[in-house]
């Protein structure tokens, strides 16, 4: 099977990706930006993506550190998801995302692929968005005319489709720390156990207090059920001043299915998601409050 013909530049800096990325927009190429390629050489392999320019960025060195700036971390968008599944900091402080990152595919997969890929590529199966949402995380977008940051959650338009500019580069992923009291769990539903897509998954942080014996805040993000992800925030009204009891949980699993629904409309897969959306609500925050 043959790649389509394209041209192909390797830039060394983000000026330089970005120059490039800026010059093929303006003579009205379609110019794509190469990462890991786990999923992009697929596509061209089977030509659903016919580029005019392939910007190969694995070599911009500075976009591959994990580092901890204040109360935030920083996470360059060519580390890939077995760099986050052993990184020392990334498990200390926002170890959802190291969760998120192993049950990314193959062990050659988390090695090659991506963060930024996975971002970018806005898969709404993606394992890492889910627990990037939950960690409030935002994303630096670079392009001509500089730097732009928005929330994770307004970078998504669609399955596929983000806001970012054809001359634009991801250069930045920050997480602000998280309350040192929450307690985070990411859960992943697939066909099978390993080398599987997402056919749902859930990352959710929270913190019950033991001693009110109340939630006082919770974030669950339902990935792979929505068109875009976003927080399932009428769950988190129910549990939130509530106690730990099957009751609350059941309401907030019934919540969290109906927002879903409402985000996602009624499709074939509906009466199968629709119930166990709410059951992975339920067994996560089970599961976060047992943490701690």
């Amino acid at each position: 099977m043959s790649y389509p013909k394209f041209r192909y530049a390797v830039p060394k800096t983000v000026r330089d990706a970005v120059e490039i990325l800026h010059a093929a927009t303006e003579k009205g190429e379609k110019a794509i930006v190469l990462a890991g390629g786990t999923d992009l050489m697929v596509q061209l392999r089977e030509k659903s993506l016919v580029p005019d320019l392939v910007v190969d960025i694995s070599r911009v060195t500075s976009l591959t550190k994990i580092e901890r700036m204040g109360n935030e971390i920083r996470i360059g968008p060519l580390v890939t998801h077995s760099m986050l599944a052993s990184s020392d900091l990334i498990r200390e402080y926002v170890g959802v995302l190291s969760e998120a990152a192993r049950t990314v595919g193959s062990p050659q997969i988390r090695n090659l692929g991506t963060l930024g890929g996975n971002i970018v590529n806005a898969s709404p199966a993606a394992d890492t968005i889910p627990a990037l949402v939950i960690l409030d995380a935002q994303l630096i977008l670079t392009g001509p005319k500089g730097d732009r940051t928005l929330p994770i959650t307004d970078f998504f338009e669609g399955p596929y489709e983000t806001v970012i500019e054809a001359d634009e580069l991801l250069t930045g992923v920050i997480v602000p720390l998280p309350p040192p009291s929450g307690r985070a769990i990411f859960l992943k539903l697939a066909r099978r156990k390993a080398l599987a897509i997402a056919r749902m998954n859930l990352a959710c942080m929270l913190y019950y207090n033991r001693q009110k014996e109340v939630f006082e805040w919770v974030r669950l993000c339902v990935g792979s059920s929505t068109p875009r992800p976003v927080r399932m925030t009428e769950a988190e009204k129910i549990l939130e001043g509530q106690p730990f009891t099957d009751v609350v949980l059941q309401k907030a699993g019934q919540a969290a299915a109906e927002q879903m629904v409402a985000l996602s409309g009624l499709r074939s897969s509906t009466a199968y998601k629709k119930p166990v959306v709410g059951d992975l609500v339920i067994r996560a925050v089970k599961l976060a409050v047992e943490k701690g």
